[in-house]
């Protein structure tokens, strides 16, 4: 495993097996830019010209280092360190040597000592955290990347490894804080987003067993469960759940929301408009249900009623942009393009969710190109096509990490 160039994240278990380490670590190459300070340093800290074996053995090290010549290149950087003992970058030079050794208890001492003599180097004091928290030192991890953090802000790598320490040491709101500070600085890190979806795991897991502590027969049990295998899509085994919470309590708010949904990915629209409009009973504010109900009732070919529930909804909550895409696909359907661009544009610029975004700028593309208005739709198909591309990596990741996860299991 290597700092000077993308490195592998390590894979040792957390503490806690909900948790697991992630697969890579995305780190900067910082070989040539620690190489060029070394030497600017020594060059302080000693004459080149009257101790060149110096410079000889800070160049040396690094290339060993290079070569994987481990053991080498740490008694290279010994000599340095015999010569300048201050030299805060052969410090940080040698503790890498360290952590590529596995030697984590060595490298943290060497990142600590580059640290306390040169405050600024950021990068000491980030390995300093990694390694500590690979060395099962969580405390130590956690001071040092809460301070490379502040000093950093918005540093992904950093943000990312507090989390994984914070959650180590059961600080499950703080990692899940960290992690999604980490995943607003590099949102396409794939690890940093599993390890928050793991710490929200973990966060509902102890909030479930307080529940049950405080109350093994309540019906809440019942609808936490439901949500849980909606999350699974196991879908039949949600519907049982929520059919229990309705048989103790037929007016709890968000079941029949929530059955109205499995039903609509079932295709069974019939039933979801039931189920949206009992919602709606109970509550006849919720915008958020009008606007599913016009949907679905624009599935449906009732296009009178699926008015009336997304104009509602557009009413109830005029910035809610679901709404405008519901009135964009009913105004194509009667075949009102004007009305339909004006709406998928308004509904796109109030913001909507990956899937229905995808689907306002397929519609735009479509729509646009049908009115000659060619590289406007061009935009709007890129836009498309980068969507549906991103969603279809993304169900392949996780088809991949289920067919990972049941081949582990079937070695067990």
């Amino acid at each position: 495993m290597r700092f000077s160039g993308p490195m592998e994240r390590c894979a040792s278990p957390l503490p806690n097996p909900g948790l697991l380490m992630p697969s890579r670590l995305k780190i900067a190459a910082l070989g040539i830019i620690i190489c060029s300070r070394a030497m600017a340093l020594t060059a302080q800290a000693a004459n080149p010209e009257t101790d060149p074996q110096l410079i000889r053995d800070f160049e040396l090290g690094r290339e060993l280092r290079h070569d994987g010549k481990l053991a080498e290149a740490a008694a290279a950087y010994q000599r340095v360190l015999a010569r300048v003992p201050n030299l805060a970058v052969a410090h940080l030079n040698l503790g890498l040597v360290r952590h590529d050794q596995h030697d984590y208890a060595a490298s943290t001492q060497e990142f600590s000592r580059a640290v306390s003599l040169d405050p600024s180097l950021h990068q000491a004091r980030l390995y300093l955290g990694i390694d500590a928290y690979l060395w099962g030192r969580y405390e130590m991890a956690s001071k040092a990347l809460e301070e490379a953090a502040n000093f950093q802000p918005n540093h992904g790598e950093a943000l990312y490894w507090l989390g994984l320490s914070q959650a180590a040491m059961g600080h499950l709101r703080d990692a899940a804080d960290s992690l999604e500070s980490a995943t607003k600085a590099r949102p396409e890190d794939a690890d940093a987003l599993y390890q928050l979806d793991e710490v929200y795991l973990q966060l509902w897991k102890a909030t479930y067993d307080r529940l049950v502590k405080a109350d093994p027969n309540s019906l809440r049990i019942h609808q936490i469960l439901a949500e849980g295998y909606v999350q699974s899509n196991r879908l039949e085994d949600a519907k049982r759940e929520y059919a229990l919470v309705l048989k103790a309590n037929p007016d709890v708010m968000g079941v029949h929301e929530a059955l109205g949904d499995i039903d609509r990915a079932q295709q069974q629209l019939a039933a979801a408009v039931k189920e949206y409009r009992h919602e709606l009973d109970l509550n006849p504010a919720n915008a958020r249900v009008s606007y599913k109900l016009g949907d679905v009732l624009i599935d449906s070919g009732d296009y009178q009623d699926a008015g009336e529930a997304a104009r509602s909804a557009a009413t109830l909550h005029p910035d809610l942009g679901p709404a405008y895409y519901v009135l964009g696909r009913l105004a194509r359907q009667q075949h009102q393009d004007a009305q339909a661009i004006d709406n998928f544009k308004k509904a796109l610029r109030l913001g909507l969710g990956s899937e229905l975004e995808e689907g306002a700028h397929y519609q735009l593309f479509q729509l646009l190109l049908a009115a000659g208005e060619t590289t406007e739709a061009n935009i709007h198909k890129q836009a498309y096509l980068r969507r549906q591309q991103a969603r279809q990596q993304q169900a392949l990741s996780i088809a991949e990490r289920e067919r990972k996860s049941e081949e582990s299991e079937d070695s067990h």
